[in-house]
């Protein structure tokens, strides 16, 4: 669609320029929105780390199978804000996943909600339309723990995904991408100017502590809770996070989601079978595929992790055709479980402790089991690797 037809506010949204994602919505070709009405704006409550705006699309639709009505959900991002500043973000990099089509390689065990994107840099306008999946969230629920079955199934749909982009360097050279030493800049030198107070800390600190003024008291809040020798090795790994990185570089890389847990995954069933709905793509990037195999392990914490492991691995092998050195891949899915829980894990729970951060206090208590779970794993590995 031309620049000068792409709404620049959604009072300009019309049924042609939505045209498109309802298509992809409804996989008919032949639909075409006949009207448009906005819905309520905020729909949904949960724990949101950016500026992201959400509004309802309720759509009228003629298609050759008849007419019909749906909806979408408008996401709207600011130019820069606190997860941008954090993650070195400065391209959106959920938007360029959706617009460079790297998300329709997604194998058919992964399904996403995006449908269409308007990436507009000069207009400092990032908007993405997206399937409203809250059914599919709500069955897996975002701190319920998973049924030993729903794990594996979860567990073997992820291992299609890491096979698909195992080692592709037409993919993973995109400069856009996440990597593990991409926050090292801002959000690692964040945590320690806050723990040692400095008077002038550095931009992208003033910056994020700015757009969240409960973030300081909130990291302060975690730090004191915890037992001194685990506080003082949690510092430790933000002081020296090239110690723990160094012990990863050479080994195998695929694409990463970078945030694969409870919180940004559904499930939904269709005649081909389960498929994982997995929402939130903002921090995509390149690294080991233990990252997500870790994050959605720790953040579950059940009791048979090594099994889960094994069944993980043996269905990763089997997409590629060829076995793995399991060694070298535990050790990455130790180390690498620790790196992404100081991007991830540390602002989650740091956001947790802080009573004026924007959580709902219905789930706040189960919020706080899971922070504290990672915490006693993380620092389990971390000692192994850091003495």
């Amino acid at each position: 669609m031309p620049t000068d037809r792409i709404p620049r506010s959604i009072d300009e949204l019309s049924p042609e320029f939505l045209t498109p994602a309802a298509r992809r919505l409804l996989r008919d070709d032949s639909a075409r929105v006949t009207s448009l009405r906005l819905g309520p704006s905020e729909p949904f409550e949960y724990p949101k780390f950016g500026d992201k705006r959400f509004d309802v699309i309720e759509i009228a639709y003629d298609a050759k199978a008849g007419a019909g009505a749906s909806r979408m959900i408008l996401r709207r991002r600011a130019v820069r804000d606190a997860v941008s500043t954090l993650i070195g973000d400065l391209e959106h990099r959920e938007l360029l996943a959706f617009k460079t089509g790297l998300l329709d390689e997604l194998p058919p065990t992964f399904h996403h909600p995006y449908l269409d994107v308007v990436y507009e840099p000069a207009r400092g306008q990032y908007w993405a339309l997206l399937e409203d999946v809250s059914e599919d969230m709500a069955r897996l629920g975002i701190v319920d723990a998973l049924p030993d079955e729903t794990i594996r199934t979860v567990l073997s749909h992820l291992a299609a995904f890491h096979a698909r982009f195992w080692e592709r360097r037409d993919v993973l050279s995109q400069p856009w991408l996440m990597s593990l030493r991409t926050p090292v800049d801002s959000w690692y030198r964040l945590i320690v100017e806050v723990i040692d107070n400095v008077p002038e800390p550095s931009e992208p600190t003033r910056y994020i502590t700015s757009q969240w003024p409960w973030l300081a008291d909130g990291i302060m809040n975690l730090l004191n809770s915890l037992e001194p020798d685990t506080r003082r090795l949690i510092e430790r790994l933000f002081r020296d996070p090239e110690r723990l990185l160094r012990e990863v570089e050479g080994m195998p890389v695929t694409l990463c989601h970078y945030d694969f847990d409870n919180r940004n995954l559904g499930m939904r069933f269709g005649p081909d079978g389960p498929q994982t709905v997995v929402i939130d793509w903002e921090i995509v990037g390149v690294g080991l595929s233990s990252a997500d195999v870790g994050r959605f392990l720790n953040y579950q914490n059940p009791p048979n992790v090594p099994e889960l492991l094994d069944h993980y691995l043996n269905e990763l092998e089997r997409h590629l055709g060829r076995a793995l050195d399991r060694e070298q891949w535990y050790k990455g899915y130790e180390v690498v479980a620790v790196a992404l829980w100081q991007i991830v894990g540390f602002l989650f729970g740091a956001m947790v402790a802080a009573p004026e951060a924007p959580v709902p206090e219905d789930q706040r208590a189960g919020m706080r089991e899971r922070v504290y779970a990672d915490v006693t794993a993380v620092e389990q590995m971390a000692r192994k690797w850091l003495g």
